[in-house]
């Protein structure tokens, strides 16, 4: 597994760290010498990107990124996540994802030499990353760089910054930050500090230190609960899942989690097929053949383009149809679908239209228009809902014309 770096040292602050001790520099030449034939026979020089800087999009947006480089170097890069990559450089804001799983575990994003061949020195190479546009509005950098196959970077530092529009009312799910979430935080400690050893009992870390190697037990859903939700340090995608065993974030049980925290306060529904996810979903699972999802065992946080991120064991980008399949071949998958806002219901009573919503998707109004063109105007509706049980409802008496309805955040 690759080493994900926290900073990048110049050889101008090493040589001077290298002085103050004692050593020369042609004595670090000589005892890194092969971390530094990397620097000698790799460069690359960036030829073009398929996302310029500074393009505008809209919140929610899904796109790719695709970086092409020249070999200007004497070494002939290698394909595969094994070989030469576009790695990440520090945290994730754009809700990064591969575009094809990993073999293996690892606690970064990063993309493979595009169609899997070697690329000679003076030919191209491209590298290519879905992402996705944050809920608010603003500018957003991720930053990349080459990781030669001995695990050194090189070349120019390739950053791709967005602006994200103002688009007035936002879902309040927010699926690139669950996505950054899980990709930040994967193979390490959450940011609340904590990590569940077993089904009882939990040890104190410092956040962002490696996740434990040993004594793994149940970590699995106070994972899926920071990517999703609001943990005070790190917010993730910002679903309110409350916390059942304080001090830690979030809900430690994956059947409470799924059952408890998503499917029963109406924030997700079952779905059945792969293709019905999105990112920032979750997928439960049950072991030997137990097909009640009333009994899940683990629970997983959903990347995109068929990946997944997990605790305990942390993984991040393996594939979603193939991961724990070998391991556990009696396994059952719960897909779970979580819903960007809530369902708005209608009914008739008498000459009145009955609209309502969940009360537990809290600080949503609703607006009204005369039709859905582009340039439609949507009025907020000076009427205000009655808290019936579970559900906001709000009675209109029906009018001639075409009226339609929408919930949104003011």
């Amino acid at each position: 597994m690759r080493h994900r770096p926290n900073r990048i040292v110049s050889m101008k602050h090493l040589e001077n760290e290298l002085a103050a001790r004692g050593f020369a520099l042609f004595f670090c030449l000589c005892l890194f010498g092969k971390g530094l034939h990397a620097f000698a026979g790799d460069a690359a020089q960036l030829v073009s990107v398929s996302i310029t800087n500074g393009t505008p999009l809209l919140p929610r947006t899904l796109f790719t990124q695709t970086w092409t480089l020249k070999n200007t170097g004497t070494t002939t890069w290698s394909p595969t996540f094994s070989g030469y990559t576009m790695n990440i450089l520090g945290a994730d804001s754009l809700g990064v994802v591969p575009l094809t799983n990993k073999p293996y575990k690892s606690s970064y994003p990063s993309a493979p030499i595009g169609g899997g061949a070697s690329v000679a020195p003076g030919a191209q190479a491209t590298f290519s990353l879905s992402f996705i546009a944050p809920e608010t509005s603003g500018s957003y950098t991720d930053s990349f760089q080459l990781n030669s196959a001995s695990s050194v970077f090189f070349g120019p530092t390739n950053t791709l910054q967005i602006v994200v529009l103002s688009a007035g009312s936002t879902n309040q799910y927010d699926r690139a930050r669950a996505v950054s979430y899980a990709n930040n935080y994967s193979g390490y400690v959450n940011s609340d500090g904590y990590f569940w050893t077993n089904g009882s009992s939990y040890g104190t870390f410092t956040p962002l230190a490696a996740a434990p190697s040993s004594g793994l037990g149940d970590d699995c859903a106070h994972f899926v609960s920071c990517c999703i939700g609001r943990e005070p340090h790190q917010r993730g995608g910002g679903l309110p899942i409350p916390s059942r065993v304080p001090p830690t974030y979030g809900e430690p049980g994956a059947a409470k989690l799924v059952n408890n925290c998503l499917i029963g306060p109406g924030y997700a529904v079952e779905v059945f097929s792969l293709a019905n996810l999105l990112p920032g979903d979750v997928i439960g699972w049950n072991w030997e053949g137990d097909t009640n999802i009333a009994n899940l065992d683990h629970v997983t946080f959903y990347l995109g383009n068929g990946l997944l991120a997990s605790h305990s064991a942390s993984c991040l980008d393996v594939s979603a149809n193939t991961w724990y399949q070998g391991s556990e071949p009696g396994y059952v998958r719960h897909l779970i679908h979580i819903l960007d806002a809530p369902t708005l219901g209608s009914s008739m009573a008498g000459n009145n239209l009955v609209l309502s919503w969940g009360t537990n998707w809290t600080g949503y109004a609703l607006y009204s228009s005369t039709n859905l063109s582009a340039g439609a105007t949507w009025v907020k509706m000076a009427k205000s809902a009655a808290v019936v049980g579970k559900s906001n409802v709000l009675t209109n008496s029906i009018s001639a014309g075409a009226a339609f309805y929408r919930l949104g955040l003011p």
